[in-house]
């Protein structure tokens, strides 16, 4: 199950963003590694914190908790440290209708990654045909969008997106004195990118 909501953008300094990959490294006895992927992807790992927020804002946080029944419902999240892309190349022109999914590519010397984009974020995406931009469809559930370019011309997009999550533990909350004696998050929400 997933739900289309964006949790709350207002995180505390100190939130931390990064990415989880699975790689299996076998030590052989004259001590060379042997290293092999068991993911082709890597998951977002997040540990947000709300502490410093408004009570009003976390009550925001509580709902979502309470709503997604845990680990159980995902939804979106806006992810501070990587969360535009710009110039991206998602195909070709055909000459006729077709259906491209967007992507952000990351390149490190000869190495590339590219990153299907799901959640694009509404009203932020626009795409161009050999740099000019043009109308489309877009399903902001799936980052796929319908086009038509004659064939050979080059598609590029920009835009925000958000990564689908879903809570990795439980959120605890504690009585402050500065929040009027209401329940506040009592420390960083755990938050785990989940495959779609």
């Amino acid at each position: 199950m997933f739900n289309e909501s964006r949790l709350l953008e207002r995180v505390a300094y100190g939130s931390e963003y990064g990415h989880r990959y699975k790689t299996d490294i076998r030590e052989l006895r004259n001590g060379v590694e042997r290293r092999n992927a068991e993911w082709e992807r890597p998951l977002g790992q997040y540990s947000v914190i709300f502490k410093n927020l408004d009570y009003e804002d976390h009550q925001i946080v509580v709902a979502a908790h309470h709503a997604c029944a845990g680990a159980l419902v995902g939804f979106r999240f806006k992810d501070a440290s990587d969360f535009f892309a710009g110039g991206e190349v998602i195909g070709y022109g055909s000459g006729s209708t077709e259906t491209y999914q967007l992507i952000k590519s990351y390149v490190f010397g000869s190495l590339s990654y590219q990153r299907e984009i799901y959640k694009p974020v509404s009203g932020t995406v626009k795409i161009f045909v050999d740099g000019q931009e043009v109308a489309f469809a877009i399903d902001y559930t799936t980052g796929q969008v319908e086009l038509s370019a004659t064939a050979g011309a080059e598609i590029t997009w920009q835009g925000e997106f958000d990564v689908p999550v879903r809570f990795e533990d439980d959120v605890s909350f504690s009585i402050e004195n500065r929040h009027r004696g209401q329940p506040v998050c009592s420390g960083s929400v755990e938050l785990l990118e989940i495959r779609l």
